[in-house]
């Protein structure tokens, strides 16, 4: 993100560089709730790991979440944000608010009435939709697949509040209420972390007892979000008009992206499926890796497009196409100056990384983190691959283009299972998985880059430039992290351990930022100054909570 031009010898700060420190500030407020909510993610994965200490359980804990969660992206999964935001944005900026909140209105009502039919149906034939998984293999433990259908039948119609808390979010986050929509979650984890401590175990009873509590968590998180932003959200009523043009309209647009956010849950479904094929245990080391990876993936990369969607889609609407290409490369830039140097400092420690996180107690033992750290090194590459794709995919939508990253999708749903197939029989063993993901992002990102870049006047600029400067300050970091980690391995107590993968991380942002201003890189000082002027000033009162 370009330095707009500075403040000099104490003047004013220009409209553009006000209104650029205000995307700042939201991106870092949306950063913030996400980092909360990772973290409390990791802690709801250790407790998972003390809960249920059997690796049965865990592996069917966390297989009962990958049906409802596919139901839930078939249904509305990324439409929500991807499609409500966008487009109440656009109708915001054009002077259409009453408009688009009819129209909303109608697409909240059709979606409510189809997912409500559709969690029905999940949870009463859980046991033959989950036996799906053992179709083509006799390898695959039953007693898995069992316990995963029965824990997921209070799973389906938890994804029903879930959705209806995300459509709040689409709506907050178009009128620019980013506070409410990054801290809700953070509430929702809380909650079912507490569930899961008091009534996890390593039994049925308890495995279903478990995912009842995280289903009336769930009921609290949208009650939360919806009272929080009832100042906008009771614009909203029950239209159920499906023959509407403007609601047909904006459901043509949702389709792609639907199906999109569908392929990325079919792929978890797949690799899931493959990683059910290895030892007992390697379902929730496969989780564990992926949860991992999407740590500085979720907190830089969607925290920017979070912000950069609905300002986005109105300058595109506004046809300020120069205003768009900027916003665009900035976002690009800033997300990547991030989740480069993060993606090297993960491959060169991952193991220790993991044992950091995960291995609080001797339930958790070394062979758990092994095949959590396997699967991790294979995904670094798709920390990168996956940045670049997000902003593509987010921008495409934000100028109503869906069918693209649709297409990018279906590429990606053939490749990713070919490409698991084909490794896993070459003897590759678990890193196959995550190996084969990351080679699937790889043709994605080349697809979106091409396709998104065709059009001149909305393409990003200096990213060659900012690529070979991130590589070189990256490179730097990496040596000397890895001469460091010879000398000083993560050993000891616990707290010992995590001081020193804590210290390392700390020398690798140092020397980092170092380098990439030694290099003149103007994401390092923009950020740099973002944080100084936050400090000095505070929270600016025009990025609301």
């Amino acid at each position: 993100m370009t330095e707009a031009n500075g403040e000099k010898n104490g003047s004013v700060a220009s409209p553009v560089k006000k209104k650029r420190m205000g995307f700042a500030l939201s991106a870092l407020i949306v950063g913030i709730g996400l980092v909360i909510t990772k973290c409390s993610g990791l802690l709801r994965d250790i407790i998972v790991s003390m809960r249920f200490s059997e690796d049965l359980f865990r592996d069917g804990f966390t297989l009962a979440f990958t049906i409802p969660d596919l139901f839930y992206n078939l249904l509305v999964g990324g439409a929500i944000y991807s499609t409500v935001a966008p487009y109440m944005s656009a109708q915001l900026a054009v002077g259409k608010e009453k408009q688009g909140i009819r129209t909303v209105s109608i697409f909240i009502s059709v979606v409510c009435v189809v997912m409500l039919v559709c969690c029905a149906f999940g949870s009463l034939f859980s046991e033959p939709i989950y036996a799906l998984y053992a179709l083509r293999s006799n390898e695959i433990d039953p007693e898995v697949l069992s316990l995963a259908a029965q824990a997921s039948k209070m799973l389906f119609p938890q994804i029903f509040f879930i959705m209806l808390a995300a459509l709040c979010n689409g709506i907050l986050n178009s009128y620019r209420r980013f506070g409410i929509t990054s801290f809700g979650p953070v509430l929702y984890n809380i909650l079912v972390l507490v569930v899961i401590f008091f009534f996890g175990g390593n039994s049925l009873t308890k495995l279903v007892t478990t995912t009842g509590g995280i289903l009336v968590a769930s009921v609290i998180y949208f009650i939360f979000q919806y009272s929080l932003g009832f100042k906008q959200m009771r614009q909203f009523r029950f239209v159920f008009k499906p023959a509407d043009r403007e609601f047909l309209m904006l459901f043509r647009r949702a389709i792609p992206i639907l199906i999109s956010a569908s392929i990325t849950q079919i792929n978890v479904v797949v690799l899931n499926h493959f990683a059910l094929l290895f030892d007992q245990g390697s379902v929730y080391g496969f989780r564990n890796a992926s949860t991992i990876w999407q740590i500085p993936y979720s907190v830089f990369v969607v925290a920017i497009t979070t912000v950069m969607t609905p300002e986005l889609a109105g300058d595109y609407e506004s046809k300020n196409y120069s205003k768009a290409s900027d916003l665009i490369s900035g976002s690009m830039k800033s997300a990547l100056f991030m989740t480069i140097p993060s993606a090297v400092f993960i491959a060169v420690l991952n193991l220790d990384v993991v044992k950091a996180i995960y291995q609080w107690t001797s339930a958790y033992t070394d062979r758990n983190a092994q095949t959590a750290a396997t699967f991790l090194l294979g995904f670094c590459s798709a920390i990168i691959t996956a940045t670049v794709i997000h902003v593509f995919n987010q921008a495409f939508y934000a100028i109503g283009q869906t069918r693209l990253p649709l297409a990018a999708g279906i590429l990606g749903l053939v490749i990713n299972p070919v490409a698991c197939q084909i490794m896993v029989s070459l003897g590759v063993g678990p890193l196959s998985l995550s190996l084969a993901y990351s080679f699937t992002n790889i043709c994605q990102m080349i697809m979106l880059a091409v396709a998104y870049c065709r059009r001149k006047e909305l393409a990003p600029h200096g990213i060659v430039r900012f690529l070979l400067k991130a590589a070189l300050s990256v490179a730097v970091m990496a040596i000397l992290i890895y001469v460091l980690d010879l000398f000083l391995p993560a050993q000891g107590g616990k707290l010992v351990q995590l001081s020193i993968v804590a210290g390392k991380g700390v020398v690798a942002v140092v020397i980092y930022f170092a380098m990439a201003v030694i290099l003149r890189m103007e994401e390092a000082t923009y950020w740099i100054d973002r944080f100084k002027h936050i400090i000095k000033r505070g929270p600016s009162k025009k990025a609301e909570a």
